[in-house]
């Protein structure tokens, strides 16, 4: 039985277009440790895949100079230099029939009191083979955030209360702008995103010790007529 479902789900999961190492970066000096990683869906979408790593070896070769300018001011004023540290990590956020959705973390310590953690996002038009932004999956983009903005500060100021033991004060009481942050389509391992994600990195929503916001919200059924129509199934299904 268990035989027979393990080549049930090999005939169910897509194959694999490229070396499962091309979905891995390591670049290693005495100046730099970076690494970068590409979620296993990547290699069905080849083209995707070329155009993060080629912005990958870019970023690669700008952090490099950097690293190494740190490095040789710190000679010259006689200072201890403190390695860098740069990961990247583009991990599933959605699978859909139309969309490849990816939720990127970018971290990097570049010699401060600590490193920092950012995010970024990528959502890929398979049968179009292009990247398309969060605002271009809405027909009306700004009626829609307007849907989904006042959802996300509440989620977001409950978040922040129970982290801080109190609502949100101070330069945190205020709402950072959904346009501004990060978003993605969400919805794991299903063949639907039926949720939205929103990527808050530190200092953004709290102290750093607050770390990072993920906050994720499934879409109100008012923003459905808004989703152009390439892509409605995908986030709402049929005729459910």
């Amino acid at each position: 039985m268990k035989s027979a479902l393990f080549a049930l789900a090999l005939i169910a999961a897509p194959a694999l277009a490229v070396p499962a190492s091309d979905l891995l970066i390591r670049q290693t000096s005495p100046q730099i440790s970076w690494r970068w990683r590409a979620a296993p869906e990547v290699g069905a979408q080849p083209a995707l895949l070329r155009g993060l790593r080629a912005e990958a070896m870019r970023a690669a070769a700008k952090d490099r100079l950097a690293a190494g300018r740190d490095a040789a001011a710190a000679k010259k004023a006689g200072f201890p230099f403190r390695r860098h540290e740069v990961i990247t990590d583009w991990s599933l956020a959605a699978d859909t029939p139309h969309l490849l959705a990816l939720s990127g973390l970018v971290y990097a310590f570049t010699g401060g009191a600590h490193g920092n953690t950012g995010y970024t996002a990528k959502i890929w038009d398979k049968a179009g083979q292009r990247a398309v932004t969060f605002e271009g999956l809405f027909s009306d983009w700004p009626h829609a955030r307007r849907l989904l903005e006042p959802l996300f500060c509440k989620a977001l100021a409950e978040e922040q209360a129970r982290r801080q033991g109190a609502p949100p004060s101070g330069d945190w009481a205020k709402c950072p702008r959904l346009a501004e942050q990060p978003i993605v389509p969400w919805g794991d391992l299903a063949t639907r995103a039926p949720q939205f994600r929103v990527l808050v990195g530190p200092y953004v929503a709290g102290p750093y010790s607050d770390g990072s916001y993920l906050i994720t919200l499934p879409w109100p059924d008012a923003v459905k007529p808004l989703v152009k129509p390439a892509y409605r199934d995908d986030l709402f299904g049929g005729n459910e």
